[in-house]
């Protein structure tokens, strides 16, 4: 590919050790192949090349990536792997391969829908009555994120209990949907992986509109964990490995929606 290029080290991305999947459903990793991480692209276009390989998605379409700084980032996952490659950590990558290679052959419609499911059982509406200590906590971290996110869309959604759903009024539906919509299908998948790590629309979304960050959302989420934990003990690192693994998937998701939205414009001087 044509273009500018660019070579860098350092590792930028954190990859954790943790993996909600067994071991033994993954794939063997593979060994490092390769020394160099490079991205080469123009304008609307970049590739992340490994010494002088172009790489590639599990379907074997070349990876092109829309934006120079999601390209930056996931060259910077491949640049951290020391000896094996292990593809579960690599959220940013895996993210785009789903776009590109699309097996399920998705719309943007159809990406939205799926996220719009979880409006039901939001984990910020779902709220637990069993006892007086925790709903009274949930009332303090959530109820102004949810008074937030009612003002925004100009909705009046009201956590419930029990096992049945979330009441969602149709007008608030499509107001959220309509909201989803403006993103490109780059973004719209970055919402639905933020969406099924933290169990919530409202936290993807007041995170995405950076009124809350990552690891607030992430502790949000966790909010019946954490205080279980506190009263029972937690298990020796396996909740922080739990944590930590949540907070990478999600910081993930907040950077492909952020750089799938991105967007700057280079204004040439004028000729003498």
């Amino acid at each position: 590919m044509g273009g500018l290029r660019w070579a860098f080290g350092p590792q930028l991305l954190r990859q954790t050790s943790a993996s909600v999947v067994p071991r033994r459903f993954l794939p063997e990793p593979r060994k490092r192949f390769y020394r160099n991480v490079t991205v080469a692209g123009t304008s609307d276009t970049y590739e992340v090349n490994l010494d002088h390989r172009k790489l590639k998605t599990p379907l074997g379409n070349i990876f092109n990536v829309p934006n120079y700084g999601l390209a930056l980032a996931i060259a910077h996952e491949w640049v951290a792997v020391k000896e094996k490659i292990h593809p579960s950590f690599m959220h940013l990558t895996g993210l785009a391969n789903t776009v590109i290679d699309n097996p399920s052959y998705q719309t943007k419609w159809d990406v939205i829908n799926k996220t719009l499911d979880y409006m039901d059982t939001d984990t910020v509406l779902f709220r637990d009555d069993r006892s007086d200590e925790f709903i009274q906590l949930q009332a303090k971290e959530w109820d102004p994120v949810l008074d937030w996110f009612n003002t925004k869309f100009e909705v009046n959604l009201k956590p419930c209990g029990g096992l049945l759903g979330a009441n969602i009024p149709p007008p608030a539906r499509e107001a959220i949907r309509r909201y989803l919509l403006s993103y490109n299908m780059w973004a719209a998948n970055g919402f639905l992986y933020g969406v099924e790590a933290v169990k919530s629309v409202i936290l993807t979304i007041a995170a995405a509109e950076r009124k809350i960050s990552a690891e607030r959302a992430v502790t949000l989420s966790r909010l019946e964990t954490n205080y279980q934990t506190s009263h029972w003990g937690a298990v020796e690192w396996a909740h922080d490995l739990e944590k930590y693994d949540l907070e990478s998937r999600f910081s993930a998701a907040l950077l492909f929606i952020h750089f799938n939205t991105w967007q700057t414009t280079v204004k040439q001087k004028a000729k003498q």
